[in-house]
């Protein structure tokens, strides 16, 4: 039986001495800097500290609408969007129709939070349905640390969120296409009831960094300056949340700057790939493939290695896919992610004498 352990490849990433192996210096009471395609923390202070998050709440409140409605469905502001005029807010009267298309755009360029009501209202009849909905799809996110208690982001001292928990909500909201068109989107011509509106949009990484495309500011007196950006170069999606930041779009811009300079994201196997053949026991052989992709973000000064490992109970009969192993990615002594290796072909069990077993293998 072969070593049920295997380190099979070694190799030393080189990488320019300029970029630091520890993060640079930011004023946030919490963050996160996270890669996109795979979950991976880059870099984080704090990430699991509950803290109220402003008005970047209203990610997770996008979401849900896109998923719920369509944007040319037209709904009708209530009594109660019309009287949620604290903070940012379009003005709504009273039986208003509005465009789901246009609330989404006040809702995330201008963060206005009647929009967040009126959308709320639209999906579930309430505000307070729409907010279980909310924390529902939280928890599925892996968000553990989240409570909300409104839509919009206004001060509460049950609404809180972690920089963790807004990272996932953000890459799970950044999948959606029409989310990443609405939150890239610098200024937008909106026709109010009294004539033309201009939003702008406060996040002031956008047409300035390299790269930026998103996501939602946040202000109140209790939670600070709050920000959920993300930028993306050659296809490369960094997402940093910053919590009660004082200098938040520099400090976004530093850890962005960390997180595409001293990281690389690396392909270690393809799907499909045949890692080797494993020999079972008197020359029966099962090939050993991934079930998919593995991509790791590496730091640049690094030794990663690929290591598999077999189950201890491998032994014929083996169907064909049936997981036999995986396929992990370390580097610096840490497990960075791994992939279920599966059988490339159906093994069945063997139990002749060993003239005809070799009468079989020929």
């Amino acid at each position: 039986m072969r070593s049920l352990f295997l380190a099979c490849l070694v190799v030393l990433a080189s990488a320019p001495a300029a970029w630091p192996v520890q993060p640079p210096p930011v004023e946030a009471s919490s963050y996160v800097l996270l890669e996109a395609q795979t979950g991976q923390v880059l870099a984080s202070h704090r990430p699991h500290e509950p803290r109220p998050p402003a008005s970047t709440t209203k990610i997770l409140t996008a979401l849900l609408v896109l998923e719920r409605l369509r944007l040319d469905d037209v709904v009708v502001a209530s009594r109660r969007a019309s009287l949620q005029r604290e903070g940012s807010s379009i003005g709504f009267e009273v039986g208003e129709r509005r465009t789901v298309r246009e609330l989404l755009y006040a809702l995330l360029v201008k963060s206005a939070n009647d929009a967040a009501v009126v959308l709320a209202e639209a999906v579930d009849g309430t505000v307070e349905r729409f907010v279980a909905r909310m924390n529902r799809r939280a928890q599925a996110l892996g968000a553990r640390h989240t409570h909300f208690t409104n839509p919009h982001g206004l001060y509460d001292p049950g609404h809180v969120t972690t920089a963790y928990d807004l990272a996932l909500i953000a890459r799970a909201a950044m999948q959606n296409p029409t989310f990443r068109q609405i939150v890239r989107t610098q200024v937008y011509e909106y026709m109010g009831l009294e004539g033309p509106m201009r939003l702008v949009n406060g996040n002031r990484l956008l047409g300035r960094y390299p790269g930026a495309d998103g996501i939602k500011t946040g202000w109140t007196v209790e939670s600070g300056r709050c920000l959920v950006a993300s930028a993306t170069r050659n296809g490369r999606r960094l997402v940093a949340v910053l919590l009660n930041a004082p200098q938040v779009f520099q400090d976004a811009a530093r850890l962005l700057d960390y997180g595409f300079g001293a990281f690389e994201l690396r392909t270690f196997v393809r799907r499909g790939e045949v890692m080797e053949r494993l020999d079972l026991s008197d020359g029966v052989t099962v090939s050993a493939v991934a079930s998919r992709d593995l991509v790791a973000s590496v730091s640049r000064l690094a030794r990663t290695d690929l290591r598999v490992v077999y189950r201890p109970d491998l032994r014929p009969p083996i169907k064909a896919g049936e997981v036999i192993g995986r396929a992990e990615v370390w580097a610096d002594g840490r497990r960075l992610g791994q992939v279920a290796l599966l059988a490339g072909e159906t093994v069945p069990a063997i139990s002749w004498p060993p003239f005809l077993r070799w009468l079989y293998r020929r």
